[in-house]
């Protein structure tokens, strides 16, 4: 993960807003990416770091330099969070501050702007087919128990 995975002001997103995914456009962005690293010999363990606490290219599996108690020290990356919180204005004006996971890119439209209901087939009943009709009535089916020869 890269800055270029972090969304930018702008960026047109589809965010979580009472339950449903609603759209809307990203107004500010307050930057965190946090680095799982696993510390090279002679250091053991790992420890999760921002951005600001590493350097090298970070992308999983790349040994990086990650700062431990002041010291520069290899470490190999793990896995990479974006914890940045996002301030987002929805179509109708409402601001939240909302997590990465409530925030995703809009993706392409499925349909055309211009297109409506009123040109798909589903308001012309003549180009419909022959109606499903249920049958209300349900036929028992009498089961006959076979008797045992002796």
């Amino acid at each position: 993960m890269t800055d270029s995975n972090v969304l930018e002001i702008g960026t047109e997103v589809s965010a979580k807003y009472r339950g449903a995914f609603c759209e809307a456009t990203i107004k500010a962005v307050k930057k965190l990416i946090k680095i799982r690293i696993s510390w090279d010999k002679p250091l053991s363990g790992s420890a999760t770091l921002t951005q600001d606490n590493v350097r090298g290219v970070l992308k999983v599996q790349n040994t990086i330099e990650g700062k431990k108690d002041g010291v520069w020290c290899p470490g190999t990356v793990l896995k990479i969070t974006d914890a940045s919180t996002y301030t987002v204005v929805f179509d109708d004006g409402d601001e939240r501050t909302l997590g990465r996971n409530s925030v995703c890119p809009q993706g392409a439209k499925h349909f055309k702007e211009e297109w409506t209901l009123d040109h798909l087939p589903l308001t012309n009943p003549e180009n419909f087919g022959t109606p499903v009709i249920l049958d209300t009535k349900k036929k028992k089916k009498k089961k006959k128990k076979k008797k045992k020869k002796k």
